[in-house]
């Protein structure tokens, strides 16, 4: 009867795991390699890391204030692309509720919470206009579209592109000159961070932890 019985056949995938995991002392921590690429990636890292002079950390520290983000995120774009961060672009959507007044004019209410941080911001800022977050708008009322959402938050934004999608990031950074290594989006949800990924943005920062 034994004989018979198929116990691969009955016994559960995870107890092939169960099966291979480590001994008594092992920490469960990853397996260590010691293969040359191993050894080369670990320098270069500590080489990368490793404290500049103060002069350079100074002002490194500065521009990562002024930007709203870590100085890690700061240094880790720089070795990524070997570019300065000094734009942001931000939603429309996440900065401000758009729509029509009784006279059919436009309407921006800003949001409070972000206007603050926007006022803090001390880099080039642009605005990524959804087409699907504001009314149907013409082209004049495009044109002055600037001026009206720079009443709102104080003349900080430089400049707006009309667009959903990774393209119309990269077109409106092009358009002011901006390298699009140059620039982090300020974001929320999955949606965004596939939005700066799709764009080749640095890094996407969550806008609850911008300046935070």
């Amino acid at each position: 009867m034994g004989d018979r019985f198929d116990r691969l056949g009955v016994r559960h995938a995870n107890v092939e795991a169960l099966l291979r995991r480590p001994g008594i002392g092992h920490n469960n921590g990853p397996t260590f390699d010691m293969s040359w690429e191993a050894w080369v990636w670990r320098r270069a890292t500590a080489k990368a890391w490793k404290t500049p002079n103060p002069e350079v950390a100074k002002m490194r520290v500065r521009r990562a204030e002024r930007m709203g983000i870590t100085y890690r995120e700061l240094t880790a774009a720089l070795m990524n692309t070997g570019a300065h961060l000094g734009s942001a672009v931000l939603p429309l959507s996440l900065a401000a509720r758009v729509r029509r007044g009784p006279k059919g004019e436009i309407v921006v209410e800003p949001r409070n919470s972000v206007a603050a941080l926007v006022g803090k911001f001390g880099g080039r800022l642009f605005l990524l206009g959804d087409i699907d977050a504001v009314p149907a708008l013409g082209e004049a009322e495009r044109a002055d579209f600037l001026a009206l959402i720079n009443r709102a938050f104080d003349g900080k934004v430089e400049a707006i592109g009309w667009g959903h999608d990774g393209p119309a990031i990269r077109a409106l950074l092009r358009a002011n000159a901006v390298s699009h290594q140059e620039a982090f989006l300020v974001g929320a949800g999955m949606g965004h961070q596939v939005l700066g990924e799709t764009a080749g943005l640095p890094f996407t920062k969550d806008i609850d932890t911008w300046f935070s």
